[in-house]
């Protein structure tokens, strides 16, 4: 049987919901759902934007080596993280404490939007409505 219409499902993971995440350390990591269901796998980098508000960052990946904004993500088994505590620092975006989040994916473009300081008033999973706010900065 010919299978080159379909995808391989690749690792098993422990949650099926996309999520990314601010770590203690600094990094921002993307969970495993979210890499089998984005293919997160296919990119060297990330680029970070943070709206004028300052509540909503956008993660869009790349693999434009030229782009001196670019991040490389380091890849690990069960998830992909980089580097983020100037990013955080100078936006005043705590991470002192291990924080997981819901995000918006924009497939066109590749980016992840999320909302880092009221995340506590939004369940982008089961408040569909929240979408129509998360726009790309």
């Amino acid at each position: 049987m010919d299978l080159s219409d379909f995808k391989k499902y690749k690792r098993k993971g422990r949650s099926y919901i996309p999520k990314v995440c601010i770590r203690k350390n600094g990094q921002i990591a993307f969970n495993a759902a979210a890499v089998q269901k984005y293919d997160l796998d296919i990119f060297e980098g990330v680029i970070l934007y943070v709206s004028k508000d300052k509540k909503r960052v956008a993660i869009q990946f790349s693999n434009n080596k030229k782009d001196p904004a670019l991040i490389s993500i380091q890849k690990r088994l069960g998830n992909f993280a980089f580097s983020a505590v100037n990013f955080l620092g100078i936006n005043d975006i705590p991470w002192k404490k291990t924080t997981n989040f819901d995000f918006i994916w924009d497939d066109k473009d590749k980016i992840a939007i999320f909302r880092p300081l009221d995340s506590d008033k939004i369940d982008i999973v089961k408040n569909k409505e929240s979408y129509k706010t998360l726009t790309v900065p």
